[in-house]
């Protein structure tokens, strides 16, 4: 290790980057990648690290064959799981609205991307096409469909995760293809490459495509082999987006997320420029994003942490953003990598508060258009029609989420990613199962049977299904004793959904633990968390209280077209009692005034900026 002049140069021992590793110390704004956040271990938290464990790893064979019944026996087939425990629900809780699932979904991109394995030439992998398993791919897992639900085939598409190289021996990892901190990398990419593609490089601001109405939209990928694009529409001069996550087309109110964050990210730079004219395109731009991942760090721990973990549970654990001044709870050796369980299975709570239809509507007062949830999914082509963003925001705040618990709508269990015909997007029959989808991912990535979990939580460790009585309804605790030949065989996913929920929150104890230990991780990991008091990061005292006034309504309020009332909670519906719907104007907005500089002091004191960053 060389220090010299506040450059830090590593010399790297880990095989995933061969090259020394350049951390100058002295910038005021985050890498792209994530690197250099922790300056005594400058890949820690970065992208394209392997995932966290809390626990080893369990395969069968201890290093990469996946787990089977302690008996020795195959596990069930997560299909089963899914069609036996995870029934079918339409039920909806209408305390919450769908953006409390579509900003847990931005925010999970942000800081999770498991990257596949793939064949040849990185050509993708099939694994139902051949009836012969010695002619089956070797990084093929599918999932096998019991003999009663045959109509969409005898196995669905299931391809493993990469294994990331971790140079030594041991069982298999995965890796993470985003950071690990909450970065705002969905909004600006974690590749340099991708972020220079996603700039304008005039005034700090950020590519949109202005459409026939004038509205503005993220910029179109023309790409005809992206998985989204449809031919039909491309021949209108129609295209899927380009975001700084490749999964922003995945469904239509996620894009609409990521394009007002763009929104977003320009408003705030116009205004920059326009208080600083003397700052140029770098210095604007960096800043911008900056300020940009502070608000999504504060709406994503004050508005929507909240919801899953408790109030109770975010005042003890320090959640919350602090009223006034600094927070000083950074910890260099808190490790913010996010954990395998982390992202394999506790996250992906969410897919429960998924309704089956989604509304739009032109105006609050209108008749609301319902659509299939799964006619959302890679089909944004709807934002290119007038006042189509607006629409799909109102539906948004007006369509109650689905209800947290073991069960799903039939739109992700049996029509994911089907096509209006009924074929499947990626081929084959029928639409795809996300809940054995997920519940394969766990064995695929070598997660432990749940009750370890509960374990590690603190909680007594079941011996037998017995000791869930009281934990999980009868009625779901019946149906996982007869598929599962021992509790030390329950899947983690399937387990964390059964739990009843704790009093006061949407999830179970373990979950609930699972979640807090990551957030708290990424929260005191993180060197530029945006209430640091540590230079040249930190934001002056008149700046950090600009941030704090942010709220998502008030975003959604200045980024819309032409969108006038809101509630205040978006993520609430607006039935609650004290979240009625409110004029934007009433709303506080944050000010950039205290970004202003005299331009004398900006000569010689402009902030520090990062090539690594900058570009």
């Amino acid at each position: 290790m060389i220090l010299a002049e506040n450059v830090t140069v590593f010399n790297n021992t880990e095989c995933t980057s061969p090259e020394p590793i350049i951390c100058r110390l002295q910038s005021r704004y985050r890498t792209v990648e994530g690197i250099c956040n922790n300056i005594f271990e400058p890949l820690k938290g970065a992208a394209l690290m392997p995932f966290r464990r809390v626990l080893p790893a369990d395969y069968s064979d201890g290093v990469w064959k996946p787990r089977k019944a302690t008996d020795g026996s195959e596990l069930p087939s997560a299909k089963q799981v899914s069609e036996d425990v995870h029934r079918q629900s339409y039920e909806e809780d209408h305390d919450f609205t769908v953006m409390l699932a579509v900003w847990g979904q931005f925010m999970d991109h942000d800081i999770t991307a498991t990257a596949l394995s793939r064949g040849h030439n990185g050509k993708s992998i099939s694994c139902c096409r051949s009836t012969d398993k010695n002619f089956t791919h070797p990084e093929c897992f599918p999932v096998i469909v019991h003999e009663d639900k045959k109509e969409c085939g005898k196995c669905m598409e299931f391809v493993r995760s990469s294994p990331a190289s971790t140079c030594g021996f041991g069982p298999r990892e995965q890796l993470n293809q985003a950071s690990s901190y909450l970065d705002g990398s969905s909004v600006y990419g974690n590749t340099r490459k991708l972020q220079n593609d996603l700039r304008s490089w005039t005034s700090g601001r950020m590519k949109v495509f202005i459409t026939e109405y004038g509205e503005q939209l993220l910029p179109p990928n023309k790409d005809p082999l992206d998985g989204c694009n449809e031919e039909a529409e491309m021949k209108k001069g129609r295209y899927c987006f380009l975001s700084g996550d490749a999964r922003s087309n995945e469904n239509m109110h996620l894009t609409t997320l990521h394009l007002i964050m763009v929104r977003q990210h320009n408003m705030i730079a116009g205004r920059l420029s326009s208080l600083n004219p003397h700052w140029d395109d770098e210095h604007i731009f960096q800043e911008t994003r900056h300020i940009v991942t502070a608000q999504i760090q504060h709406i994503t721990y004050n508005e929507f942490l909240p919801v899953l973990l408790g109030d109770s549970l975010m005042k003890r654990l320090d959640l919350y953003s602090q009223k006034t001044g600094y927070w000083n709870g950074y910890n260099s050796s808190m490790d913010p990598t996010i954990s395998n369980n982390f992202a394999t299975a506790a996250f992906r709570f969410a897919h429960t508060l998924i309704p089956s239809m989604m509304k739009f509507l032109k105006d609050n007062n209108s008749n609301p258009e319902f659509v299939e949830m799964r006619k959302m999914l890679f089909n944004p082509y709807r934002l290119y029609t007038c006042g189509g963003v607006d629409s799909v925001i109102r539906g948004a705040m007006n369509t109650s989420a689905g209800k947290s618990d073991a069960f799903f709508t039939p739109e992700v269990t049996r029509h994911l990613f089907e096509k209006n015909d009924g074929s499947r997007r990626t081929g084959g029959q029928c639409g795809l199962d996300l809940v054995a989808l997920n519940i394969q991912r766990g064995r695929d990535h070598g997660l432990p049977a749940y009750p370890r979990w509960r374990e590690t939580c603190g909680f007594p460790r079941p011996r037998s299904f017995n000791d869930l009585e009281g934990h999980v309804e009868p009625a779901t605790l019946q149906r996982i004793s007869k598929l599962y030949k021992s509790i030390d065989d329950l899947d983690l996913y399937t387990g964390l959904l059964s739990e009843k929920p704790l009093e006061g929150s949407i999830l179970g104890p373990t979950i609930t633990c699972l979640l807090a230990d990551q957030f708290l991780r990424i929260k005191a990991g993180d060197r530029y968390w945006y209430e640091t008091n540590e230079k040249p990061q930190a934001f002056n005292e008149d700046q950090l209280s600009e941030i704090r006034k942010t709220t998502f309504a008030a975003i959604i309020c200045d980024n819309s077209d032409e969108i006038e009332s809101i509630q205040l909670h978006v993520m609430h519906s607006n039935r609650k009692v004290g979240n009625d719907r409110v004029s934007c104007d009433s709303l506080i907005k944050t000010s950039l005034d205290p970004w202003k500089e005299e331009y004398d002091t900006a000569v010689t004191a402009a902030p520090a900026r990062s090539p690594t960053t900058a570009s």
